[in-house]
């Protein structure tokens, strides 16, 4: 009895000692199936972040771009509000997708995403400038820029990345619901195992019942809860896919429609119940549009090439209703995660005002072309009567003047006081006639387009030969002239010459009692060299700094020699190169001429005359 005693004990001993091993062997294998459980959890949540992420991304720059078109086409700052706010958005989005692509050390999607942010930084970059333009009231550029499709083309780069990430992202949340489901099932069958392995331990086997229970019960409410938000995930994703501005259109392998968007449905006439199931080519009739030949289906060649296709150049869409509409698109396909072709997207979008505009942009051309050939003719007129008038002006103007001078002569001593001064009058008048003959000739030479080739010219060497016309009237005036180093500019020595020498000549006209003081300057800005010629002399009324460089302005009457021609003559010169100038001036301070010139210049034909 005693031994049968000792059996039972050594027995109940040995099945407390087995009890013990296999509930901490339970134990051991549930908290191993909850650990893995909530990794994956952790995981899947991390990786629904990097799809709501990349959804997100997606939209802030629709809505920047959405304002960027409604600022271009009402120039009301209230449009940029969500391209103020994409600013914002966007830096940490891309951030976000970078720390979570790291954290779960998926090198793929880290080059994805570093991918995206040039693409992004391009599409930003591109917003920008056109809005620039606009502020800038350059409204052509703007829309010249929005349609050289380098915009949409970096969209659909983005739009390509982006799907990228998330079918990578999708894929790999079905891989974590399975590893889920794994190890909700491992800790069911753990705790079964252990709990009837330890029945004799009622107490203990219930503890553990209830424990894996209740992580069982953990465990599909963490799964059902996955399962929701991917279908939540699902749903924004065609939810963003229905307020996409262009046309997309999925299909199976076979190329069978699966499912237009709202877009996609007013281009073609068909709706998204209509089209199920029905080839392609049938509801996405589409044609040379200058020759009416089919075109190849992009959805065929996407399967059959396995790549991303677009549309030949001149492509249109036969609707439904029999709407003919110009499209480009592009289709590209749908892999699964084991890089199998699962179907076909298909984007497409109108571009009827665009082939308006370009037909508009051909025809102004064209017109402008016209009307530049019409200008040059006029201009070699206008040039050749200006040669003719002045010589025809020189003869009688040297009769009169010799014959008066003879008259002078032969009757010095004839004439009385007021007739001799007559004579003076009528001298001084030819003589001042035959300066603005000549200020007028080198005024129509100015916009006169030079045979020679434009060359390399340093200034510092025109400078030297301005002042060296210039000497006489410097030593007389006891002037100072002095300059900073010059650059090297392409254009006409000629031009050049003559306008540096009318403004230092101007500086030595007008001056003060002291000896006047000129210096010269230039620096360079962006594209161009602004220079500077600054005196001491009497300075000029702001009410007259734009009128003293229009024909025969002259503020001083006859009280200074001069045509009332040299700055006019600078004003044309400087406009023929591309450039601008303009007076800064203060009464009795002096004055600043500054002009511009391009750093690679070229003579223009529509400056003003």
């Amino acid at each position: 009895m005693e031994t049968s005693l000792k059996i039972r004990q050594e027995a109940e001993r040995l099945a407390l000692l087995i009890a013990l091993l296999l509930v901490l062997f339970t134990a051991i294998l549930t908290y191993r199936a909850w650990a893995a459980f909530e990794r994956n959890r952790q995981e899947a949540q991390s990786t629904r972040q990097v799809v709501d992420a990349t959804t997100e991304l997606l939209l802030s720059l629709k809505d920047a771009e959405s304002g960027q078109r409604g600022f271009l086409l009402t120039g009301s700052d209230r449009y940029l509000e969500p391209y103020r706010q994409a600013i914002h958005v966007i830096p940490a989005t891309l951030d976000s997708l970078v720390r979570v692509e790291a954290n779960l050390r998926r090198p793929l999607q880290l080059q994805r995403i570093e991918r995206l942010k040039p693409l992004v930084q391009e599409k930003m970059d591109e917003l920008a400038q056109t809005i620039d333009l606009r502020r800038s009231a350059d409204l052509d550029r703007a829309l010249a820029l929005v349609r050289s499709d380098r915009g949409q083309a970096a969209m659909e780069k983005i739009r390509a990345v982006c799907a990228e990430i998330q079918t990578a992202s999708y894929d790999l949340l079905a891989q974590q619901r399975d590893e889920v489901r794994s190890s909700a099932r491992q800790a069911g069958v753990t705790s079964l195992v252990g709990s009837a392995a330890v029945f004799a331990l009622l107490a203990l086997a219930t503890i553990t019942i209830r424990k894996g229970t209740r992580d069982r019960q953990r465990l599909i409410e963490d799964l059902q809860r996955s399962e929701e938000e991917s279908r939540l995930a699902r749903d924004l994703l065609q939810t963003t896919i229905s307020s996409i501005g262009d046309g997309v259109i999925s299909t199976d392998t076979n190329g069978n429609v699966i499912s237009l968007n709202p877009v996609a449905q007013s281009l073609t006439g068909w709706t998204a119940e209509q089209a199920y199931g029905k080839p392609l080519e049938e509801i996405f009739d589409i044609r040379n549009e200058e020759t009416g030949v089919p075109a190849e289906n992009p959805i065929r060649r996407a399967l059959r090439e396995g790549r991303i296709v677009g549309l030949a150049n001149h492509t249109a869409l036969t609707a439904k209703d029999g709407r003919i509409i110009p499209i480009d698109d592009s289709a590209a396909p749908i892999r699964s995660a084991k890089g199998d072709v699962a179907g076909v997207v298909l984007v497409f979008r109108d571009i009827t005002q665009r082939r308006e505009a370009e037909l508009m942009e051909r025809k102004a051309t064209a017109k402008l072309a016209r009307h530049s050939e019409l200008l040059e003719k006029t201009n070699a007129e206008l040039q050749h009567f200006a040669y003719a008038a002045s010589h025809d002006l020189r003869e009688p103007l040297r009769t009169i003047t010799a014959y008066t001078q003879l008259v002078q002569l032969r009757s010095r001593f004839q004439l009385d006081p007021k007739s001799a001064e007559c004579l003076q009058f009528i001298v001084a008048a030819a003589e001042r006639m035959g300066l603005l003959i000549d200020a007028l000739l080198d005024y129509s030479k100015a916009g006169e387009v030079t045979h020679r080739p434009l060359s390399p010219v340093p200034m510092d060497e025109v400078l030297a030969s301005a002042l060296g016309n210039l000497n006489g009237s410097i030593e007389e005036n006891q002037a100072v002239v002095t300059h900073d180093p010059l650059p090297v500019i392409t254009g006409d020595k000629t031009h050049l010459e003559q306008l540096v020498q009318n403004l230092i000549g101007n500086a030595l006209k007008y001056r003060r009692q002291d000896p006047p003081c000129i210096h010269v300057a230039a620096r360079q800005s962006g594209r161009e060299w602004l220079f500077a010629v600054s005196d001491n002399g009497q300075g000029i009324p702001s009410q007259y700094q734009t009128q003293i460089f229009e024909l025969f302005k002259r503020l001083h009457g006859q009280q200074y020699a001069g045509t009332g021609i040299g700055l006019a003559t600078c004003k044309r010169l400087v406009e023929r190169y591309g450039g601008r100038i303009w007076v800064e001036s203060e009464i009795g301070q002096g004055s600043t001429f500054f002009f511009t010139l391009p750093t690679r210049a070229e003579f223009h034909q529509s400056a003003s005359v």
